[in-house]
């Protein structure tokens, strides 16, 4: 059959079969060099404002997704595929998410992968799938400034750092016996945090050969403890944000890991926190908080004070039902920014996970409208 659709008649003889391979492989190797597919049109935004018109906004929501061809032009060859190279470029259940360098990365406790998109390049890969270390549970990720990803592994009771070709590089695990349950990190002025809710606590490990330093904190509701820490963030000043989820906080931590302030609290009201999980910090020290529990994204400023919310527990556009992962992004390739309605002045962008519903990926900018905006019905 292939050789009739080939135009190659039956091989008799050595010689002739030679041939028949020659030209098989010539046709393979030509189908092998195209392309999975052409670059897609550009993105189609779904803005929905935060606060609502007819007040001034502050985050608008430009698009939400669990596919990279609904952001990014999807390429790559067949001979990519076959050789594990590029990967069906979808996610399962998102969870903890990192984004650096035009790259987002995507924990997905569904295919237990993590995903890394070349937003530019609209290419895909999956980090953790197969090699020496196959990931189990990934629930969240960090990237340094040398791009070596931090992946921390419930399933497999460790850290794993992988180099920007996903090949596996150091394992950080606590030195003690006993349970250990990784289930945040964060690389801070120059160190690794893992926060591990087994201890309720913060560790520190050495980048270089993965060394455990110290321990910070244990179980309790005082300052400097915790109650299941489930989310790391740092600024760029090498304060430590730790998601205090039981406690209801978000604690901050100086350099020298003392307790310099609380964040939140909690409760049921207008700024109270009632599951705070992921977390991550803009450029102008805007803390955002994914509430697992209310279903929204709070907005504290520099000094612990609320200023908005965003999101919302349904699944229409803009929702966050169940807000896992946060990622801030200060700058995004061009036909991402173009998303931003006209009249909206992006700052930065954030990038919200979702683990119920839809189980998609919010993307949103942060800045101010700079003409009146008009909420879409």
């Amino acid at each position: 059959m292939i050789r009739r659709a080939l135009g190659i008649r039956a091989c008799g003889d050595a010689v002739t079969t030679a041939r028949c391979g020659c030209a098989l492989l010539a046709v393979l190797l030509l189908v092998g060099a195209l392309p999975l597919g052409c670059a897609s049109t550009a993105p189609k935004a779904d803005p929905v404002y935060f606060p609502p018109p007819p007040a001034v906004p502050h985050v608008v929501h430009l698009k939400s997704f669990n596919s990279l061809a609904d952001i990014a032009p999807r390429r790559g060859s067949w001979t990519e595929l076959f050789r594990g190279r590029s990967a069906g470029p979808y996610v399962a259940t998102p969870a903890g998410v990192a984004y650096a360098d035009g790259h987002l990365y995507i924990c997905d406790t569904g295919l237990n992968v993590v995903h890394d998109w070349d937003l530019a390049a609209g290419k895909g890969s999956r980090i953790g799938g197969r090699g020496d270390v196959v990931l189990a549970k990934p629930v969240a990720v960090a990237v340094d400034e040398g791009g070596t990803i931090y992946v921390a592994d419930t399933g497999r009771a460790e850290v794993v750092s992988f180099d920007s070709a996903g090949q596996a590089r150091l394992r950080f695990r606590r030195s003690e016996e006993g349970e250990y349950q990784p289930v945040a990190v964060a690389v801070v002025a120059g160190k690794l945090f893992v926060a591990d809710v087994a201890a309720h606590q913060i560790g520190a490990f050495s980048m270089a050969d993965g060394t455990y330093l110290e321990a910070i904190g244990g179980v309790g509701s005082e300052p400097g403890r915790f109650y299941f820490p489930i989310g790391l963030a740092g600024d760029d000043d090498g304060n430590l944000f730790v998601s205090d989820m039981l406690n209801g906080r978000i604690q901050v931590l100086g350099r020298d890991h003392g307790f310099v302030r609380a964040v939140g609290r909690p409760g049921n009201r207008y700024g109270d926190l009632g599951a705070p999980k992921h977390l991550d910090v803009g450029p102008d020290g805007v803390v955002f908080v994914a509430d697992c529990s209310f279903g929204y994204v709070h907005l504290f400023d520099r000094n612990g004070r609320l200023l908005m919310l965003f999101g919302g527990p349904g699944n229409d556009l803009g929702g966050t039902p169940l807000p896992t992962g946060v990622a801030v992004a200060r700058e995004l390739p061009a036909r991402l920014v173009a998303l931003v309605p006209p009249g909206f002045k992006a700052d930065y962008f954030v990038f919200v996970s979702n683990t119920v519903g839809e189980k998609r990926i919010g993307l949103f900018a942060v800045g101010l409208p700079h003409q009146p905006v008009a909420q879409k019905s």
